[in-house]
């Protein structure tokens, strides 16, 4: 990919998102999505096509899905070297690691995905009460603003740690400033209920998994805290 193509694609993107279109509800859903999103792009990743191409194919073309390939080459194994350490789904390994690349929250739709990823979360937001179309809209743009904010010092931390510093207190500091910025969602927070929201911290994957000394410079692009929105099945467009 140019890199004159990469930018034009983050610029437009408004999330990545990994769905099974065979879940019950799913295609509710996703219909309810895609009428959010008429005026914006939301990504996919290859190895969602590569199982569902024929099911998604009317959204592609910016419709609103756009296929997304990784800018540089030191980026292609990480998503492989995480799934394989955290014995997750492919596709999930490289929704997080395309979400980030690409300055993006991750969209899982349905509930496949979700136990999953919420085993690999450092923090949640909750909600206990239906939410709106307008809540909807205002939630998923302020979850746009949490990757936006988070990325620049969190690719300055990665850096610094796959250039030999002590990824501890990087880590320590990372989840605190998760604990921060999930107040943002006061509107719709509570201690018990249904998982909105996960924050998802790939520099911390990477060092569970010993991978950060093997990593290239340019892979710090892919280790940014990743806020995973939770888009349940059966929502009516």
């Amino acid at each position: 990919m140019s890199f004159a193509k990469y930018a034009a694609l983050v610029k437009n993107l408004r999330g990545v998102v990994l769905l099974d279109p065979g879940e019950p509800g799913v295609e509710s859903s996703l219909n309810w999505l895609v009428k959010r999103f008429r005026y914006r792009n939301l990504g996919v990743t290859p190895a969602l096509l590569s199982k569902h191409r024929g099911k998604l194919a009317k959204y592609l073309g910016g419709k609103p899905f756009r296929e997304l390939v990784l800018p540089v080459p030191s980026l292609e194994g990480v998503p492989g070297l995480l799934a394989g350490f955290l014995g997750v789904p492919g596709e999930l390994a490289e929704l997080l690691v395309y979400a980030s690349t690409y300055v993006s929250p991750a969209l899982l739709i349905g509930e496949k995905y979700a136990g999953e990823a919420a085993k690999l979360a450092v923090g949640a937001v909750k909600v206990c009460r239906e939410m709106d179309a307008a809540s909807w809209k205002l939630h998923l743009r302020i979850a746009d603003y949490t990757a936006l904010d988070f990325y620049e010092r969190c690719v300055d931390e990665a850096l610094s740690v796959l250039e030999g510093a002590d990824p501890q207190p990087v880590l320590e500091s990372r989840r605190e400033r998760v604990a921060r910025d999930a107040k943002r969602y006061w509107r719709i927070a509570c201690a018990e209920g249904r998982l909105f929201l996960l924050y998802v911290d790939n520099l911390k994957l990477a060092v569970d998994a010993g991978a950060h000394g093997r990593l290239a410079p340019e892979a710090a692009a892919a280790l940014s805290i990743v806020p995973v929105v939770l888009v349940p099945p059966g929502l009516s467009p």
